[in-house]
């Protein structure tokens, strides 16, 4: 009977190395490094191209990369500059000068503004440009440097377009305009006063998400208020959003990530500890959200809020410089010393991860606010027809449990055998 049981027993302690190394299916690998051109100017700025296979840094000596490292190039000014979605195209501005770049570096044609540019964007195939000035200019061109249009407003803070390419959305110091491509204004709001900063809108242009100190707005595509709500305790300081614009994501000075759905309604948090969250990211669906805190960690979290893994990058990691890919399997990040490019490796998709495309709800007359924090984690699932209760997200079985079963199914058997001798 000593046999069966040493047998018993070495098969929970195999089970349970096996259910464990189940729990632990994602990982935060580094791929490769990017130092600045120099210490006191570390890159400030990340994106990546929609195949994943493009980087882009800005900073004072912004840089290019394929992810494999065989393409490669800057130098040029990235202060004040953007990569095309698709990676083909790099549109930068210092002084009054704008310039737009093909994926070799090579510069296709230099357009020259009234006054110091502040602000650059660029669409999806780079077939629209355009640029704001200190001034209050605004102007576009078409790929081949045509011009569209100029129009003269509030000093931009931020510029955003639209991937279908016909909304061009300006956060100003007098509050949000909406232009056509050649700039046309479609909608001015001077209510939401200059506190909006940041800029998402959903990839079929009907609903245009905004951020500034601690509230969320947002608006239909003509300037409708679906609403507008105080979502943090502090400053907001990076937003992204899954590209339908079904899960929001903000990270802020009260050193925590808020998910927010289209609805405007708090889901989660997750805290940072005592560190800022400076950079959030999230892949196509959502299902991956990367966190850039201000102590250097970069957390990956799933849909639901829950921690996939996490690691150092060993130095500060500096506002609004992370990215993932659609597909969530890459997150760019920099921090004070260097350009990281890190690999997601394992299963991240929670079960039943649901998002949709619906229309936002009708909208709200009146300012709401909506400070409460949920004690756990619900995925944010969603039907069409409205808001439906909060689900909380899945539970992992507990490797540690699993094996205590095991152990006791095994001591059972024992005794049993015992029993009939």
């Amino acid at each position: 009977m000593k046999s069966v049981w040493v047998q018993l027993i070495a098969a929970g302690i195999v089970f349970a190395a096996c259910a464990i190394g189940t729990a632990a299916g994602t990982s935060l690998g580094s791929d490769w490094t990017e130092r600045p051109v120099s210490d006191d100017s570390p890159f400030s700025g990340v994106q990546i191209s929609a195949d994943g296979g493009t980087v882009f840094a800005g900073g004072n000596h912004m840089l290019v990369r394929s992810w494999d490292g065989k393409s490669h190039f800057g130098g040029q000014s990235g202060i004040i500059a953007a990569m095309s979605p698709d990676g083909n195209y790099v549109v930068t501005a210092l002084g009054r000068s704008v310039t737009l770049l093909n994926n070799k570096g090579e510069p296709l044609w230099e357009r020259i503004l009234p006054a110091t540019a502040r602000a650059v964007a660029i669409s999806r195939d780079g077939t629209l440009i355009v640029a704001a000035d200190e001034k209050g200019y605004y102007s576009s061109w078409a790929r081949n440097g045509d011009f569209y249009g100029r129009v003269t407003d509030d000093p931009a803070k931020k510029i955003a377009i639209s991937r279908t390419g016909d909304l061009v959305v300006a956060t100003t110091e007098g509050g949000l305009r909406f232009y056509d491509g050649a700039l046309n204004v479609k909608w001015a709001d001077n209510r939401s006063g200059s506190i909006d900063t940041y800029i998402a809108i959903s990839s079929d242009g009907s609903t245009v998400i905004t951020a500034g100190g601690t509230r969320l707005s947002s608006h239909t595509s003509n300037g409708t208020l679906n609403w507008m709500n105080d979502v943090t305790k502090d400053t907001i300081i990076d937003m992204a959003c899954s590209e339908d614009g079904s899960a929001i994501i903000v990270g802020g000075q009260d050193n925590a990530v808020t998910a927010i759905d289209r609805y405007g309604k708090t889901h989660w948090t997750y805290s940072t500890g005592s560190k800022w969250a400076n950079s959030v990211g999230v892949s196509t669906d959502a299902s991956v959200i990367a966190v850039g805190a201000s102590d250097g960690t970069v957390y990956v979290l799933d849909h639901g809020g829950s921690l996939l893994a996490k690691r150092s990058t060993g130095g500060i990691i500096q506002p609004r410089s992370l990215a993932v890919s659609r597909d969530g399997t890459r997150i760019v990040v920099s921090d004070q010393y260097r350009l990281n490019g890190l690999e997601v490796i394992g299963n991240t998709a929670p079960e039943g991860l649901v998002t949709y495309t619906s229309t936002p709800l009708n909208p709200v007359s009146r300012y709401t606010t909506e400070t409460t924090i949920p004690t756990v984690n619900p995925v944010l699932t969603l039907t069409t027809t409205g808001q439906t209760p909060v689900t909380p997200a899945a539970t992992q079985k507990s490797p540690t449990g699993l094996f205590v079963v095991i152990l006791a199914v095994a001591g059972i058997a024992l005794v049993m055998a015992r029993g009939k001798r």
